[in-house]
């Protein structure tokens, strides 16, 4: 199972340090944003919670008044006018009473309700299926004696329809600007990139301009030190070839003076032989020599190029 997990994390896992930093931020962001959503969310409906309950205590101590304040037989026809969305009230008892809420927050709200009824009426929870007790009611006794079972039916959490709309806006804001600071982040490695590909082929190329963040700039003064030291480097190697170059052609043109006296034999032309290859290997070298004539400081530059164009 392990292994698995791991060989799906890299499978999953980008291979660019873009798409790696994109995923870390965006993930982080976008859990917190969830995280804080939900939790606004549940203290939004706590409060609300806390505040129906109150509404819905005074409200059933109201309509049990009216009850208590008509005729007997004119109870019926009201029992409808003082229903509500969430709960209805029913002339006669029925279910098993619960002589004790099992939750804290069902004893505070059965307390609040005897207390706003007053001492003339008794108001417990009565379950109306005993064996799974997921329908609960309230019963409740009028002045006269006569039972009124409040039949409480299972809220209805409604979503307004902005709220998830709401919320992908919000997750699109945040990846858009995950992905500028991404893009602005990686931007002064991809022009790194370039400089260093086109380092080997270009010691002459223009060096990286040392701006923007101070790490970002730091690493272009290092890669600009760096690509001088090779350039110089460069340059003095390109002296020595020149001044080899050059200090060769005068032998050589000794060595083909002094073959000319030879005669004719096979030790002359083994000889001019020899001197021609030396001869073009010295041209391989003044032409080396004039194709990075101007890199490295100006003097290096100078004495190369003069060197260069000495006659063979």
């Amino acid at each position: 199972m392990n292994a698995h997990f791991r060989r799906m994390a890299e499978r999953l896992w980008p291979d660019t340090l873009f798409g790696r930093l994109t995923m870390i931020l965006l993930s982080g962001l976008v859990a917190a944003h969830v995280l804080a959503f939900v939790l606004i969310a549940l203290d939004r409906l706590a409060i609300e919670d806390e505040l129906g309950n109150k509404f819905a205590a005074v409200d059933i101590a109201d309509a049990v008044a009216i009850l208590d304040y008509v005729e007997p037989e004119e109870r019926p026809a009201w029992l409808d006018r003082i229903s509500r969305l969430n709960w209805r009230y029913v002339l006669g008892d029925g279910g098993e009473i619960e002589a004790q809420p099992s939750s804290k927050r069902l004893q505070a709200n059965i307390a609040r309700l005897r207390a706003v009824l007053g001492p003339a009426h008794d108001a417990n929870f009565v379950h109306f299926d005993p064996p799974t007790r997921l329908r609960r009611g309230i019963l409740i006794h009028l002045k006269d004696g006569s039972p009124l079972t409040l039949e409480i039916f299972p809220p209805r959490k409604i979503v307004s329809l902005w709220l998830p709309a709401a919320l992908a806006v919000q997750l699109c804001i945040i990846a858009l600007f995950v992905w500028v600071a991404v893009k602005l982040a990686t931007q002064p490695l991809a022009r790194l990139e370039r400089a260093a590909n086109s380092l080997g082929s270009d010691l002459r190329g223009e060096p990286l301009p040392e701006d923007g963040p101070q790490e970002v700039a730091r690493a272009a003064t290092a890669f600009n030190a760096m690509q001088r030291r090779i350039a110089e480097q460069v340059a003095e190697r390109i002296q020595i070839l020149a001044a080899i170059s050059h200090d060769l052609q005068t032998p050589i043109t000794r060595m083909r003076l002094r073959a000319d006296f030879l005669g004719d034999s096979d030790a002359k032309e083994k000889l001019q032989c020899d001197l021609q290859e030396m001869q073009a290997l010295v041209k391989q070298g003044l032409a080396v020599v004039r194709e990075y004539n101007d890199i490295g400081p100006p003097s290096a530059a100078h004495v190369a190029v003069e060197a260069s164009r000495e006659p063979s």
